[in-house]
């Protein structure tokens, strides 16, 4: 019986181990094939993650960028120069210093540590940063105790990361003595940073502003947005260089340094654009100008100077009135050269005088009655009433010439010639002024130069508020129509040029490290204005206008040609003065008196190589206050030709070697009492500048009539002197 049970469970034993391990194999392979399907599940879920997860791809693009970043690297912006290479505009680095009071050399450091630091710190800026400085800088003077405080609080506070230590930026000289400043000289570790800006400085100040121009966006007070101005907008493309860019590796908060990468750029810095402009020049226009504005009250002047075969704009000053005027005068108001429009006056009778000589079948000795007019007596002509400032045909019973009413600036002349040889026919007159340009650009437009306007017969313009009879004999002086300085200058200069009108020229070439690049052409706005017949005409008149106001140019010692002009303003300009503004505001009106006063000259008469404008806006403030032409800008004119010649020697004669030594035979001698002994000089052919300076050397008083050179002298040369101590001149041309 034993046996059997024990068969029996040794049968059962072995079964039950057969199961076991099936169980066991059941297990290991359920286990292997979740453990697969687990991993097959981790495999499709990294690759899932890699390869197409949105969220995933945007948290390491974060963390990528957390420590890596693409940093844009700033060009060196090219500098604006003068033709004689002095700075007009420049960019100097500059820094300011960012503290970081989360730093742990901040956080860390004890109390007695830092505060002796910053105590010191704070004493050594108030040194530094003066108030006198403050008041040169305009910015609000911070003293040592307000520079403990910003660092006591932003201690305390310990939450800037970014606060702007200096109340300015500084010069890289100046950073190189305050960085060795307690704290700023890192003995509490990397606590700061010094972040490096480009400003831009203006080497000359005021002078040539609006030539030069800016760069950066301007809000009108329409709150209309202008790109830039002047020189530096209009050549941006070449002075803003290209930026460069470079992968920097973040190291510690607030500091990062560059790494090599393939794709790291340096930046190429803007070329330098050379202008036209000379800084002598410059300078001496904007001083004579300015005395003049401040001696007359006026509103705003301009002052330009163009070389007449090129076109080069050597000077261009535009100065408007401050506040107050006479008071202080700017260039940041308005390009008054280029953007005031106004009438010019009787600068304009040089464009008649061409009309009528080219096509108007005049010479210079065409005679009109002008009727003896008088100041303020209008002479009706057509149905406009024109006045004279004096009686230009006194001497010759009311009839002149042209060449006399060029040089006594015969308003009556021009407006009765005008009208009785185009009534009939006003678009041929218009349309030959519109044909030298005077109802166009003179190609500056992208300065903001405004075209000149004048009304065009035979178009519905020319009706509105007026007609052929008043109009035409008013265009013939100047009046009824209106061109910014910048288009009479260049007219004139195209009548010295032999004819050919040049476009106004700011900028001559451009550079890099002192090779030129680009140069920039001579652009001819018209080949031949007229004949020459014409111009030897012209010429002939505007050296007889010189003659005329000789007295107002006595310390110019050679000859010239020029024309004034005067004329009552009607339109609005840009002023600061809070009287012009104000006035501006309701429109300006004949009652209000204001005058523009202007010449134009050429120098020397002969050869021409210098055109000058000037021009003063004024109001009129009481009787007697001057407002003409040659009273307001003449004395600005005289003092920059006399600048010109001074500064020119080719415009000086030159004195031939002799071939052999002279020795003087005898000499002159004076005698005691004060009576000069000696001869009477030869001075026919001379100038009249030059024969009144020789014959007051030689102690005679000196009388003159006509205008041109001299042709005859009341005591014959080679006669003793004697008592008769009075020598009259007769001037011809």
């Amino acid at each position: 019986m034993s046996t059997k049970r024990g068969d029996k469970n040794s049968s059962n034993k072995g079964g039950n181990g057969h199961q076991h391990r099936r169980d066991i194999v059941s297990r290991v392979r359920f286990l292997y094939a979740t453990l697969m399907f687990i991993g097959l599940g981790i495999s499709v879920v990294i690759v899932w993650v890699q390869m197409a997860s949105p969220a995933v791809r945007h948290n390491a693009t974060i963390l990528e960028q957390g420590v890596f970043r693409t940093t844009e690297l700033e060009a060196h912006r090219g500098a604006i120069l003068t033709l004689d290479g002095e700075p007009l505009a420049i960019s100097s680095l500059r820094y300011n210093v960012e503290m970081d009071f989360v730093a742990e050399g901040i956080r860390q450091a004890d109390d007695d540590t830092y505060f002796k630091n910053a105590d010191s710190l704070a004493q050594l800026l108030a040194l530094h940063f003066t108030p006198e400085d403050a008041a040169a800088n305009n910015y609000k003077y911070v003293s040592a105790e307000g520079f403990l405080k910003i660092l006591r609080d932003g201690r305390a506070s310990g939450r800037n990361r970014a606060y702007k230590l200096f109340p300015r930026l500084v010069t890289i000289d100046e950073w190189n003595t305050l960085r060795n400043y307690p704290i700023l000289n890192g003995n509490l570790g990397f606590v700061y940073r010094a972040r490096p800006e480009e400003k831009r400085l203006y080497p000359l100040g005021d002078v040539a502003r609006q030539t030069i121009g800016r760069y950066t966006p301007i809000i009108l007070d329409d709150s209309s947005k202008i790109d830039g101005t002047g020189i530096e907008h209009f050549y941006n493309h070449y002075l803003k260089g290209s930026k460069g860019s470079v992968k920097e590796q973040w190291i510690a908060h607030g500091f990062w340094t560059r790494v090599e990468d393939p794709d790291n750029k340096l930046p190429e810095d803007g070329y330098n654009v050379v202008t036209t402009l000379d800084a002598g020049l410059q300078r001496a226009a904007d001083e004579y100008l300015r005395e003049v504005l401040r001696e007359q009250n006026a509103s705003f002047g301009v002052a330009i100077v163009m070389e007449v075969a090129t076109g080069n704009i050597m000077a261009m000053v535009n100065l408007g009135s401050g506040r107050e005027r006479g008071d202080e005068y700017t260039e940041r108001v308005e390009n008054h050269a280029l953007k005031s429009r106004m009438m010019p006056g009787s600068t304009m009778k040089l464009a008649t005088t061409m009309a009528l000589l080219e096509i108007g079948g005049y010479d210079l000795s065409t005679k009109v009655n002008t009727e003896h007019s008088q100041p303020r007596v209008s002479v009706k002509v057509g149905n406009a009433l024109v006045q004279d400032t004096h009686d230009a045909g006194k001497e010759t019973n009311g009839m002149v010439t042209l060449l006399d009413a060029f040089a006594h600036s015969s308003n009556v002349y021009f407006a009765k010639a005008v009208y009785e040889r185009w009534e009939d026919n006003p678009k041929e007159y218009t349309d030959y002024l519109a044909s030298l340009g005077f109802n166009d650009y003179v190609g500056l437009e992208e300065y903001g130069e405004k075209r000149s306007k004048i009304p065009m017969a035979g178009t519905p313009e020319w009706n509105i508020d007026g007609s052929t009879s008043t109009r035409l004999p008013r265009i013939a002086y100047g009046y009824e129509m209106e061109t910014p300085p910048i288009h009479m200058i260049t007219f004139y200069n195209g009548v010295a040029n032999e004819g050919r009108m040049v476009a106004p020229r700011f900028v001559d070439h451009i550079e890099r490290n002192g090779e030129v690049v680009e140069r920039m052409p001579v652009v001819t706005l018209n080949p031949k204005l007229c004949s020459d017949r014409t111009l030897d005409l012209l010429d002939s008149c505007m050296v007889a206008a010189s003659a005329r106001t000789s007295n107002k140019f006595k310390d110019f010692p050679s000859t010239f040609g020029c024309k004034t002009g005067t004329a009552q303003m009607w339109s609005n300009f840009v002023s600061n003065g809070r009287i012009d503004y104000n006035q501006m505001l309701n429109g300006v009106n004949k009652d209000d008196q204001y005058y523009y006063g202007s010449i134009c000259c050429v120098m020397p008469a002969e050869k021409p190589k210098y055109t000058i404008l000037v021009g003063v806006c004024k109001q009129k403030m009481f009787d007697g206050d001057p407002y003409y032409g040659i009273l307001l800008a003449g004395p600005v004119a005289n003092n920059i030709m006399c600048y010109l010649y001074t500064n020119d020697p080719s415009l000086h004669a030159k004195v031939d070697e002799p071939e052999a030594p002279y020795s003087p035979t005898h000499m002159k001698v004076k005698n005691v009492d004060g009576n000069t002994e000696g001869i009477v000089p030869n001075v026919v052919g001379m100038g009249l500048s030059d024969a009144l300076y020789l014959l007051e050397l030689h102690g005679l008083s000196v009388t003159h009539s006509g205008y041109g050179t001299v042709a005859t002298q009341s005591l014959k040369a080679g006669e003793e002197i004697g008592d008769n101590k009075t020598i009259h001149l007769t001037l011809k041309l």
